[in-house]
C-alpha cells in the first residue's frame, strides 16, 4: 500500500462519532478491493469525543494513520488530514461513504490522461431507492457539486489555495473551496468510475446526524459576505425557483411517493430556502 519515496494517493478520511461506518469504509480501501492501484496512503483525521475510531484503526488497521482533528469543524479535521499527507494527490472522503473497486484506479487513469487539470469529482450514489424524505444523501451523478465527500485534488494545488476555510464551521467549506478553485481558472473533471456508496441517512438531528437543525445559515452568510456571488444559485431568483419546485413537485412527491414520510422535514427545508431569501436581501441592503 505504501510507498514512501513516492507516494501518488493520501485518502484522508475526517470522522466524528461513526466508528462502525468508519469501520466499512477502511475495509473498501484495502489492496484487494482497490488492486492495481498507484501507491497510496490512508489517513484518519479524528474530531471524535470517544476513543473507538482510534481503537478499530490501532487494532484492525495497522497500515491506516490515525491522528486528532483540530474539532472546529469538517474544514479543520480535513486541513489536519492534509496536514499529515505526503501523496502527490489528496482524496476526501467522508467516513461513511464506501469506495467501490476501481475506485483509485480509476482517479489515477483520469489523472495520467488529464495532467493539466488539478481537481477531480467522482461519483456518489446512494444505497438503495429513497424511502422517506426524511433522509438524505450527498449524491454526485454527473458532477458540478464538487462535495469533498469524493474529491480527488491535487495537493500542491489545495496548498497554494491555503486549504479549506475553518471559518466555516458546518457547510459550504467545500462550495467556498470550488468557488476559489474556478476563480483561480483550474479545471474540473468529472470521473464516473470513480465511484462511492453513501447510504441514506436520516436529516433529523440525533443518531448519527450530529448537525444543528439549520445548520447552514450562517456559514451561507459567512460565503456571501466572502464572495458577494453573483451565480444564479446564490441570488433571490435561484432561491424562489428552488422554493417554487418545493412547493409544486417536491409536495406532490413527497405526498404520494413517499405517503407523507418526512413531510415536516420538507415543510422545514421551505422555511429555511425562504430564511436564506431574506438573508439574501438583508445582506444585499447592507
Amino acid at each position: 500500500m505504501k510507498d514512501e519515496s513516492n507516494l501518488f494517493f493520501s485518502v484522508v478520511i475526517p470522522t466524528y462519532e461513526r466508528p462502525d461506518d468508519l469501520r466499512i469504509c477502511l475495509n473498501s480501501l484495502s489492496q484487494e478491493i482497490q488492486q492495481g492501484s498507484p501507491s497510496y496512503e490512508i489517513i484518519v483525521t479524528d474530531d471524535s469525543k470517544s476513543e473507538e475510531s482510534r481503537r478499530i484503526v490501532e487494532k484492525e488497521f495497522p497500515d491506516v494513520s490515525w491522528g486528532k482533528g483540530k474539532q472546529n469543524g469538517p474544514a479543520g479535521n480535513r486541513n489536519a488530514g492534509v496536514t499529515r499527507a505526503r501523496g502527490k494527490w489528496i482524496v476526501f472522503l467522508d467516513d461513511d461513504c464506501v469506495p467501490q473497486r476501481g475506485f483509485l484506479i480509476a482517479y489515477s487513469i483520469a489523472i495520467e490522461s488529464n495532467p493539466d487539470v488539478d481537481i477531480f469529482e467522482g461519483r456518489i450514489f446512494p444505497d438503495r431507492p429513497r424511502r422517506t424524505w426524511a433522509e438524505g444523501c450527498p449524491a454526485n451523478e454527473h458532477g458540478g457539486l464538487y462535495w469533498t465527500s469524493n474529491l480527488c485534488v491535487r495537493r500542491t494545488f489545495f496548498l497554494e489555495l491555503e486549504g479549506l476555510d475553518e471559518r466555516f464551521e458546518v457547510a459550504y467549506e467545500d462550495v467556498d473551496f470550488a468557488y476559489r478553485a474556478k476563480l483561480a481558472g483550474t479545471k474540473f473533471i468529472f470521473v464516473r468510475e470513480a465511484q462511492v456508496c453513501h447510504p441514506w441517512r436520516s436529516v433529523r438531528q440525533g443518531g448519527k446526524n450530529w448537525k444543528a437543525k439549520n445548520y447552514e445559515s450562517a456559514d451561507f452568510i459567512r460565503f456571501l459576505k466572502k464572495h458577494n456571488p453573483a451565480e444564479p444559485e446564490f441570488s433571490i431568483n435561484g432561491h424562489c425557483r428552488n422554493l417554487c419546485r418545493m412547493v409544486t413537485t417536491d409536495l406532490l412527491t413527497c405526498v404520494w411517493k413517499y405517503r407523507m414520510r418526512g413531510l415536516d422535514i420538507l415543510f422545514f427545508q421551505m422555511f429555511v430556502t425562504l430564511k436564506s431569501m431574506i438573508d439574501i436581501c438583508i445582506y444585499k441592503k447592507n
